[in-house]
Parts: structure tokens; sequence; C-alpha cells
């Protein structure tokens, strides 16, 4: 709405600020502009309350408030509504709107006869019907303790017309008392020859402080410490700096406030009054504290995060003397039970193990979730190894009884890794390494199991550079195999394409998991190299089985992060004659999760060759909703947990509405993990497109293209 400003019986300085002066220039957006766009800006700067929404000639029609904003995207399935519809369905649609040129005090005597200043969130300043910058309460209020200040060095000059006129100061309130009386900002004056409050606004009385001088606040009983006159500034003196204080208000609530103090001189330049300006601060301060906290504790389990532990490190490594022990700690069994209970029975647990970490651990002790199923312990003040070999073994038993999860008893458990300060690592890194080494070992002698660094440990280092170094060798040479796992057409009953995975058949360790040497050339940068050649065997392979029959190759989030990837895979194409159309990139979600923009553009690409992209292990994450409608994928994959849940009714709903998606969005969908006969049936009962598992074929070096072994799996 726009507001005509009111004719106001005051006088008219001419130092009054206008509008223009208290406009912050918030850049707007259009009305088509997608909700997601303006969520990034309020990411971007988590101090904007609001944004102004124009339209094509940058006139206002709307502004977007932060909580109203928020609110509604927070609301269930707000994300997926409001991210991609224009941002017009979430702003207020009538803004108080004015003009650059009006004067605050016209404006706020205005708007104090509409609502008062409390109720006021942002308005648009405008100039000739065009978008100039944005208003607040908080901005009006700034303004007036300016304009105050502004107003006694204008009464000072004209104290001889005030004099003869017989007015005093008093007369001054009277004109502004309407604006102080209702402004957030508490207001107190006293007389410091009297000691008598003659100021005392509406917010003064809220925030607790009481018309007697021995409460008003420090400055208010201290001895002023000048010589009775204000030799720099005749009129007016402030003390330097902002006091913050915790004040009780009339409803007994706590309230901090920010206090400023000024002195104010009469005419003879004598110290007659002293103010006192004191803002609400509590809400900005809670905010702080809330941010604060999310900046360094896990959300779910309350604990310190991954952050906060390397600040506690660094904390408490300065001091040498002051020994300490660093325990990683990985849950047993938690992806089994993420897959049984589904994420809210995962939840449950971390939530109950982090308790009894907490419960096991001295209230000096420090405990931290990494994230996932990881966390980490301090103990401080540790004594003899004896005595580190028993809490470590008390911790693994209490962690290793059992869970009560969604009302069924889980088994779960917990392996410990544990390295001293400064006794086995001089350094926090060291320290960290070590940790993770002992770890390592300690899952490696099975479930449940402990283990304290010792220098033997050291020998896995010269394993894993063993490792690097016959990694290097499979990459140029022998010993990669691919294994293809069939996916059947539902419809066609009838294998469409193979998935390729690698296996690597060491000389003298035989086959080691893909999850172990994966991972060791990810960790050292190899991905690119043994990608590529995985690549180049699953599409030579492919080029000799029937046109119709697809291979689907699983990339690394490292791969795509080549700029060169999609020119990789167009070489390798064109040097085994495969048709871009018969290869199937699958990636998980955590490829698209940073650098969105920079994936995006390369799994564009790769598209423009014919290759099909796949969002494998879909459901998994708790995002994978939204990057169905950023990109468009030609296949889902639905990940084993949904189909091992059968025939639980909350999941085949899941899996009914994820296909329901998929048909709008024109995508295949393949569920993994069918390994039984009820499994496949249910499967197809429900119109998925594919369907992958031991049941219909487990991963084998050569494949069937002949159709032979395929009827059982429908009989």
């Amino acid at each position: 709405m726009t507001l005509h400003v009111l004719e106001v019986d005051v006088p008219a300085y001419s130092n009054q600020r206008q509008m223009r002066d208290i406009a912050s220039r918030v850049d707007p957006v259009h009305a088509t502009e997608a909700g997601s766009h303006v969520l990034a800006i309020f990411q971007d700067n988590a101090e904007l309350a609001g944004i102004p929404v124009v339209d094509e000639r940058n006139r206002p029609i709307g502004i977007v408030q932060r909580r109203d904003f928020f609110l509604r995207l927070g609301q269930r399935f707000g994300y997926e509504v409001y991210a991609n519809r224009p941002i017009s369905l979430l702003m207020e649609c009538e803004p108080i709107l004015v003009d650059v040129h009006e004067k605050v005090p016209d404006f706020v005597a205005t708007i104090l006869n509409i609502r008062s200043l409390n109720q006021i969130n942002e308005f648009i300043i405008t100039e000739g019907g065009q978008y100039y910058g944005l208003g607040s309460a908080l901005s009006l209020t700034r303004s007036l303790h300016a304009q105050a200040i502004d107003t006694i060095n204008e009464l000072n000059k004209i104290a001889g017309e005030l004099r003869q006129a017989n007015k005093t100061i008093m007369r001054d309130k009277s004109f502004i008392s309407g604006i102080v009386d209702n402004i957030p900002t508490a207001i107190q004056v006293r007389d410091i020859k009297t000691g008598d409050i003659i100021v005392h606004n509406k917010a003064a009385e809220e925030y607790g402080l009481h018309t007697t001088a021995s409460y008003v606040g420090a400055s208010f009983n201290a001895p002023l410490q000048l010589d009775g006159r204000l030799a720099e500034d005749p009129f007016l003196y402030q003390k330097p700096g902002a006091v913050e204080e915790t004040l009780v208000d009339r409803d007994g609530c706590a309230r901090v406030v920010s206090r400023h103090d000024l002195l104010i001189a009469d005419d003879d330049g004598n110290m007659r009054w002293e103010l006192c300006v004191a803002d609400d601060i509590t809400e900005y301060r809670e905010a702080q504290r809330r941010i604060e906290r999310l900046a360094h504790y896990d959300s779910l389990t309350g604990l310190p995060n991954r952050y906060y532990l390397g600040i506690r490190l660094a904390e408490l490594s300065q001091d040498t003397g002051n020994p300490f022990v660093l325990l990683y700690i990985d849950l047993d069994y938690f992806k089994s039970i993420n897959d049984m209970y589904g994420h809210s029975g995962g939840d449950e647990l971390l939530i109950a193990a982090a308790a009894r970490l907490k419960a096991c651990c001295r209230e000096e002790d420090f405990v931290a979730r990494l994230g996932g199923d990881e966390f980490a312990v301090i103990w401080q003040h540790c004594g003899a190894l004896t005595e580190i070999e028993g809490r470590l073994e008390e911790l693994v038993t209490s962690l290793g009884l059992p869970y009560t999860i969604q009302g069924a008893e889980a088994k779960s458990g917990a392996s410990i890794g544990a390295a001293g300060f400064p006794s086995q690592a001089a350094d926090v890194t060291t320290l960290l390494q070590y940790a993770d080494m002992a770890l390592y070992r300690a899952k490696a002698l099975g479930r449940c199991q402990h283990k304290l660094f010792d220098t033997d440990l050291s020998y896995e280092i010269l394993e894993r550079a063993e490792l690097v170094s016959a990694l290097h060798r499979l990459v140029e040479g022998d010993g990669l195999l691919l294994h293809y796992q069939p996916i059947y057409g539902i419809r066609a009953r009838k294998v469409q394409s193979y998935e390729a995975l690698a296996r690597w058949n060491h000389p003298e360790r035989g086959m080691i998991s893909p999850d172990v040497f994966i991972r060791l050339a990810e960790e050292t940068g190899l991905i690119h190299q043994l990608g590529a050649r995985i690549l180049h065997l699953a599409c030579c392979e492919a080029q000799n089985w029937p046109g119709h029959i697809n291979v689907s190759v699983n990339v690394s989030p490292l791969q795509l992060k080549n700029r060169k990837f999609p020119e990789i895979v167009k070489d390798v194409l064109q040097k085994t004659g495969l048709a871009g159309e018969r290869l199937e990139v699958e990636i998980t979600e955590s490829v698209l999760m940073d650098e969105y923009e920079h994936k995006n553009v390369i799994l564009s690409e790769l598209k423009a060759l014919g290759c099909k992209i796949s969002m494998d292990d879909f459901g998994t994450g708790y995002s994978s909703l939204s990057y169905l409608w950023k990109f468009s994928f030609d296949k889902i994959k639905i990940d084993r947990s949904f189909i091992q849940a059968l025939p639980d009714p909350t999941a085949k709903e899941i899996i009914q509405a994820i296909l329901g998606i998929a048909s709008i969005r024109a995508m295949t969908v393949t569920v993994e993990g069918v390994e039984t006969a009820a499994q496949l049936q249910m499967v197809c009962k429900m119109g998925c497109s594919e369907a992958q598992g031991f049941y219909l074929g487990r991963p084998h070096p050569q494949v069937i293209t002949d159709g032979q072994g395929v009827a059982f799996a429908w009989d």
C-alpha cells in the first residue's frame, strides 16, 4: 500500500533526514524468479530480513520476508513445491511504499496512525515510482536516534527563540513524544541536578528500566568525571562504546539490551541531562547462539561436530604437559540397521549410541560426532596403559549391548581406534592419522574390537604404499577384470543391459574388494586412469553384444570433477566403435552435492554424445528428489534397501511414489536388490521398468546374450 503523509504541525528543521538516507540498497528480484534463487540470496546474506520484488519496469510489487519464506519452505514438501515456482507466490503483495524525499519523522508519524512501529517489518522506498531501496523498523530506529541528536543540536541554535517563548526542552518532548513512546527502543532521560527521570517511554518500562535513578544503569549512578562544562562540544558528549546488560522485564523475562549513554548540556554548556538509549538485542543474541551451535554441534545427537573437534584438539595440543588420548569410533552393522529400519531407525541408533558414549565418559572428556556412524572422543588425564585398555574395553562392551529400535531389539556395536598425545603423536595431524590407523586395524580384527596405536601399526603405511604401487601397475597392465550383472526389462523379460563391475585379481593377495581399491584410487588420484580403463574395457566388451543390449558403468564423483571427462568418453566411444546410445553412465546423488553447475555442464555434454545418465542408489540420501527436477536423468535405480523392506506398506508407497515421479519425468526405473521370486512378483505388479539382483543373475565375467537362464526368473 502507498502511504500519503499527513500534515504534522511540527517545526520543519532543515537537517531532518529523508527516507533516502535510511534506504538499504538491496538488489530486488523479479516476480518470475524461482524460489530457489531467492533461497540462495538469503543463504548468502544471513542478516538480510527481506527482498523486494519488482516488475519488468523496476516498479515494486511486493516483499519476500525472510521469516515467512523459510516457514513456507520448511513445510512438508515446501521446497519441492516452491523451489522452481515464481517468487510472487511467496511475497507480501501489499508492501508499504514511501517516496525517497519524505522526511523520516513525517513517515513515522503517519505510519503510527496505522500500526505500531514494532509491527512493521520492511517497507519499500521509491523514486519516481521505481524501486530505490529497502527500509526497516531498525533503520527507522537508528535514524530516529540520529534525528534526536540532530534535533537537540538544532534546538541549541534556536535556544534564544525558545527562551523568549518560555519554552523548555519539555516542549521538544511533546513534539516527539508520540514517536519516542512507541518506538521499540528504550529511551530514558535523567535530570542531573535533581536526579529525576523526565523521559521514560513504553519500551523502557517493558525492558525493566525503572524510573528510579538507582536502577537506570551504571552511568546514571557513577560520578561524572568532567569539570562541569563540555569543552569540545558545548552541547553534547557521548560516552564511548555501547554497554550490554541483562535486565528483567515487567513479565519477569530476562532481556539483553545494548545501551548507549549521552550527556546533554544546557544553553550555557553545563551538563544538565543524561540520556540512556537501549535496544533489545535478545533475539539477535539468541540467533547468534543458534548459529554458533549449528556451526559447532551436530543437529541430530547434540554432540560437538568435526569442526569443533578440530578446535578442541588444537587447544589441547598447545600444552604438551597435559597428555590426552583420541578415540575414533565406528559403529558396526549401522548400514544393516539403516537398510532394515530406514533412516529414522538409523537416527535412533545414532542418538542412543551418543548417549552411551557420554555416559561412559568423565565430565572433562570431549565426545563428538564426525558424521554418518563415526564418533570421536578425547580422554584427558589418562593414567597407565592398563587403565586406557580397561576403559576401551568398557566402552566397547557398553556400545555392544542391544539397542531398541522402533520397538524391536537390534544388535550393533563399535570398533575403536585410539592414539595418545604427545606420547605417540607430537602434533594433531599425526594424532588423527594414528587414531585412524588404529581404527582400521580394529575393524580388520572383526566386529566390536578396539586397538590402541603402537609402532607395529606403522607397517600399515608401508603396506598401503605397496598397494598403491600395485594399483599403478594395475592401471597400466593386467589384473583388472570386469564382471557383468544383467538388468532385465520387466515387460520384455529379456536382458536390457549389463552393469560393469570392476574386480582386481592381485597376484599375491587374490581378489581385492572394489571398496578397497576404488577408494585407494580416489585417494591417490589414480581414479581418472583407472576409470578410463574400466570404461574402455566395458565398451570393448559391449561392442561384441547384440545391438539392443547396453552397458552401464559407474563413475566416481572425482571423475566428474575433471572438465575433460566428456572428451575421454568421446575418445573411448570412437576407439571402440560403440554407439553413445548404448552407454549408460551411473552416478550417485553425492556427485551433484557440490559444484553442481560444473557437473551439470559435464552431464549435459555426455548426453549430447548420446549417453544415458542414471542416478544410482536412489533414495539413500536426503535430497534425491530435488535432483530429479534439477537434471533430466534417463534412469533412476531404486536402492536395494527399499525392495528388501517389502512388503512393508511404507516401502511400497515410496516405490510407487518414485514410479509416479519417474513417469512424469519420462525416466526408466530399475529396482536393485531383487533376490527372491516374491520380490520379483511385487516389482512386476507395481509397474517397474527394470529389475536387477542376485535372483535374476549374479555378476559374471561372461554375459549371456542368447536368452538362456532367463525364463526361471519369471516362473
